[in-house]
């Protein structure tokens, strides 16, 4: 006689390292708001995700429309010629000198947007050589760099990047068993959410550091060419690396179209690096990661070559923070304008609930800097902030800004 016996409801071991995942800022957000309706007076408005309104250069869609053969072929890995000379054209011109550094054939690669690339140098900065590996990321963090951090299998040390610094991390403070023990460090400039730029004596010592101690040293640079049109442009690692005379030894630089362009659809950007960090990311998309398809580098090139749907897009950001700045002054008298990126930063007294009300009375849906953040040792650098999109038309953000202002005044700035 054979008796059937229940099968056992075992959890299948996955990987419990990406448990950290769950904690993710717009996952963090839906949650908190899931329970909440906003108020049907208001049209929403979506001041939460950094996903520019305005519509691309017309242009592209020529290009993809005239590349229909090309999606039905696998893309290379490497970039076709029409991109490859673009983004030679596009370095050399934004960072005068750098065609002296970067080669082509050996330095770059298209990829499908930073976000992929951003996690997978985690993989390739793993270093089974060194005891209790560490991965240094910037606090407040984009969520792509914690999981680079995890990937390489290392235990996460938090830099916090906060106004007294202009939102350099403080790389002196940094113990130097810690660095000594690191594989990987992010470094955001202009940063994300502050928009904040650094300077020449800054990179330079990050870099000077990931030599030292052997690490690769991951910068993200995809705000780079969004900033304000009254200063400079904001400086990168390739202008440092230039006046070093120096190489891109331990380096991996992230550039996007997605911000530059307003094609965050699109998915396409390019890395320049250590050609040992490009050669095995070469082998990472060759064996499953994502290459960028041919009618997307099509467009890419053209939008590389084009400055001016950037500029017009940089011309709109500065008229969005201009109308913030006047509704909000009153309230925060020490409000700045940032010198890059179209996020506000905004000082506020208590993020999440703030953030819940002007769900719930205003239909406006913003970020509370508390999910942007780890807390470490009971402070979050991004407690008491909202960070703002400033991604819409002039009437969309005088609206949203008037909303804000209201609360405010009802409120008392609570």
């Amino acid at each position: 006689m054979y008796v059937l016996r229940k099968k056992s409801c075992t959890k299948i071991m996955l990987n419990s390292d990406f448990d950290e995942l769950k904690n993710w800022m717009f996952g963090s957000l839906n949650e908190l708001l899931k329970d909440i309706k906003h108020n049907p007076k208001y049209d929403i408005i979506k001041m939460s995700i950094g996903e520019p309104k305005m519509d691309p250069p017309q242009f592209i869609l020529n290009i993809l429309n005239n590349s229909l053969s090309d999606w039905g072929r696998y893309p290379p890995v490497e970039a076709v010629p029409k991109l490859k000379a673009a983004i030679a054209h596009y370095l050399s011109k934004r960072f005068l000198g750098s065609e002296k550094i970067v080669n082509q054939n050996k330095h770059v690669l298209p990829v499908p947007g930073t976000r992929e690339p951003l996690h997978l140098v985690g993989l390739i900065a793993k270093n089974t050589n060194k005891k209790n590996p560490v991965a240094i990321i910037t606090n407040p963090f984009y969520h792509a760099w914690r999981a680079g951090g995890i990937e390489s299998s290392s235990k996460i040390y938090w830099i916090n990047a906060e106004e007294n610094n202009d939102y350099n991390p403080n790389l002196d403070a940094i113990p130097v068993e810690i660095l000594k023990s690191t594989v990987i460090m992010y470094l955001c400039f202009p940063s994300n959410p502050q928009g904040g730029i650094t300077n020449f004596n800054y990179l330079q010592k990050a870099i000077k550091l990931a030599r030292e101690h052997d690490f690769v040293l991951a910068l993200d640079e995809c705000y780079i060419d969004i900033s304000r049109q009254n200063l400079s442009k904001p400086i990168g690692a390739l202008d440092v690396l230039v006046k070093m005379k120096s190489d891109l030894k331990n380096i991996i630089i992230f550039n996007s179209l997605s911000k530059r362009s307003n094609v965050a659809g699109l998915r396409a950007g390019f890395i320049v690096a250590d050609k040992n960090i490009i050669d095995i990311y070469k082998l990472l998309v060759s064996n499953g990661a994502s290459p960028l398809p041919i009618p997307i580098q099509n467009a890419a090139a053209d939008l590389y070559l084009d400055e001016e749907h950037n500029f017009l897009a940089c011309k709109q950001y500065d008229e969005n923070f201009e109308i913030a700045y006047k509704y909000l002054k009153q309230f925060v008298p020490n409000l700045k304008i940032p010198d890059a990126g179209f996020f506000l930063w905004l000082p506020v007294n208590n993020d999440l609930k703030m953030t819940i009300d002007l769900w719930r009375h205003y239909s406006l849906r913003v970020m509370p800097g508390s999910f942007m953040a780890k807390e470490i040792n009971g402070y979050n650098p991004g407690k008491g902030f909202l960070r703002l999109a400033l991604v819409d038309n002039s009437a969309i953000i005088v609206e949203a800004m008037e909303r804000i202002t209201d609360y405010l005044k009802k409120t008392n700035y609570e």
